[in-house]
């Protein structure tokens, strides 16, 4: 039973909702009223109600200066302002202080239950919040969840063996035994985020790993979320890595400011080999946080570009390793590193300063032709010789044209970045384009048509285009559609069936939603503006 306190200067007012309340008090009950706000102070202090309903406009006290004082001293209440029409400038600054809800004078039975009701519903979610954060900090305070932790940590660092990570499994309760395992590594950027909303969602999330057998999860700190994910085969494994990963996305970037960005590690059939999937998940992490920071990624992803491959698997400090992965800032100290080597040689010679010019331009040479450039439009100086030899003659000559180079060659390499996965969007836009008149046409025939599960396809394509597969063949077909609506005399129907579309009116539909008018009225608009161009 939540209790609700009354403040209104008008008796008439005062005495109608205490009637309405007294015919419905299920949920809630009347336990005091006053005619001014510095009356009703007091007797709130006392009273200790849920719900304070008060005027605006009243004497000695007003009902927003009362609002103020109440929110500051018992935040838990809850407050409905009453307003009259000519004051809503009254009713903006309440809601700025923190005011719940507002009524209209004169207030109906239906009008002042509904909002109770609403606020009562806030009331009961923000017990299960509490109810389900306090059973969150519980579990992560207890010697059952550090136990279980310990384990893991043992687990995916590789310092236990199979027997022994059986029989630590069976003691921390967890049931290990699977055909296959694959790693997801999460890091949470919370740093604009508040540290309740990530209670909440790691509530939720929890809630989520209650249901799933097939899911280890655990944090190794506030950062790093971990999660073991076991299948029955490695198709099944990969795809439920991915939806998984998709799902923990959202979750958090819907309810809270953090930006995930996950790592999926190598799929594997032994115990002993998780250590192997979380160092995988960790090389992937590495990479996304050089160049796609907040999005998720598999080891097998980067593994299939030549372009990435080294920088997973080793440190190499040659020029050749720190052109393809550096950025601006680390040009000083990549011609630091060179310029020291120049400055150290016993003779001073340019010659050596040229060499390592020779050896910058052939290996961005190389590169460039690797992204499907053309080295000399990008730097000239490949095919001139003679004009390195003469810009090693002086370290400030030598310093100025690497910086050149590099920033051209980095610039350019960035501006290919954006589409690594350009072949597999091109054969999916490809067959998208040549299949999208089939109803059949969907997220899983494509996937399978480039041979990808299908939630990794979903992944790949929405964040390498911008748009999800159902907006790019949606708006494919509507294109179409709009083409046959100028150019031939077919029906709506059926150019509906032409681009897909069994159902004509969910495409008439789908056509208002995305042109903003009926593929009638698109069909006579462009008739008309087509006989204007004529007159």
């Amino acid at each position: 039973m939540y209790k609700v306190f009354i403040v209104e200067d008008e008796f008439v007012i005062r005495e109608g909702i205490r009637n309405m309340m007294s015919y419905n008090e299920a949920d809630y009950m009347l336990c005091g009223e006053a005619a001014d706000g510095e009356m009703a102070l007091a007797m709130i202090q006392e009273l200790h109600p849920d719900i304070l309903i008060t005027d605006i406009k009243m004497p000695f006290m007003d009902g927003l200066e009362l609002s103020k004082i109440v929110k500051r001293i018992m935040p838990w209440i809850r407050i409905i302002i009453l307003s009259g029409h000519d004051e809503f400038d009254f009713a903006r600054d309440a809601i700025s202080i923190g005011v719940d809800e507002y009524l209209l004078k004169p207030v109906g039975a239906t009008e002042l239950f509904s909002v109770l009701n609403k606020v009562i519903l806030r009331f009961e979610e923000e017990k299960k919040q509490r109810t389900n954060l306090e059973m969150l900090h519980r579990e992560l305070n207890s010697s059952a969840y550090i136990l279980k932790n310990q384990f893991l940590d043992k687990l995916i660092m590789g310092a236990l063996s199979t027997t022994n990570a059986l029989r630590e499994a069976q003691n921390a309760n967890i049931d290990l035994i699977a055909r296959y395992y694959v790693l997801i590594n999460i890091e949470i950027d919370a740093s604009q985020t508040e540290y309740n909303d990530l209670l909440e969602v790691k509530s939720a999330i929890n809630s989520l790993f209650k249901e799933r057998a097939d899911l280890i999860p655990f944090f190794r700190n506030e950062d790093n979320f971990l999660v073991i994910v076991k299948g029955s085969s490695k198709e099944s494994i990969d795809q439920g890595a991915y939806e998984l990963a998709n799902i923990l996305k959202h979750e958090y970037e819907t309810k809270t400011n953090a930006i995930l960005t996950i790592g999926i590690g190598s799929v594997t059939d032994r115990i002993g080999e998780i250590s192997k999937s979380f160092l995988d998940s960790k090389k992937t992490i590495k990479f996304l946080n050089r160049f796609k920071q907040g999005q998720i990624m598999g080891i097998n992803d980067i593994e299939k570009d030549p372009m990435t491959t080294s920088f997973i698997i080793t440190e190499d400090h040659s020029i050749e390793e720190k052109l393809k992965y550096a950025s601006k800032a680390d040009i000083p100290d990549i011609i630091s590193h060179y310029a020291q080597g120049i400055n150290n040689t016993n003779t001073q010679s340019f010659l050596f300063a040229y060499y390592i010019l020779m050896n910058i331009v052939v290996v961005s040479s190389r590169l460039i032709t690797e992204l499907g450039g053309k080295p000399q439009n990008i730097i000239p100086e490949v095919d001139n010789p003679t004009l390195l030899f003469d810009l090693s003659s002086s370290q400030e000559t030598f310093t100025a044209f690497v910086t050149q180079v590099l920033e051209k060659v980095i610039d350019f390499r960035d501006s290919c970045q954006d589409m690594r996965y350009g072949n597999i969007i091109r054969k999916a836009r490809k067959y998208i384009n040549d299949h999208y008149a089939s109803a059949m046409i969907s997220l899983n025939t494509v996937a399978a048509e480039i041979a990808l599960s299908p939630n990794h396809f979903s992944t790949i394509f929405s964040q390498e285009t911008g748009e999800t597969f159902i907006e790019y063949l949606t708006r494919t077909r509507i294109e179409k559609a709009k083409s046959l609506l100028v150019t031939t005399s077919m029906r709506s129907a059926d150019v509906a069936l032409a681009v897909g579309y069994n159902e004509s009116h969910y495409f008439s539909y789908l056509f208002k939603k995305n042109v903003g008018m009926s593929p009638r009225e698109y069909r006579i608009r462009s008739q008309q503006e087509y006989h204007k161009k004529l007159l």
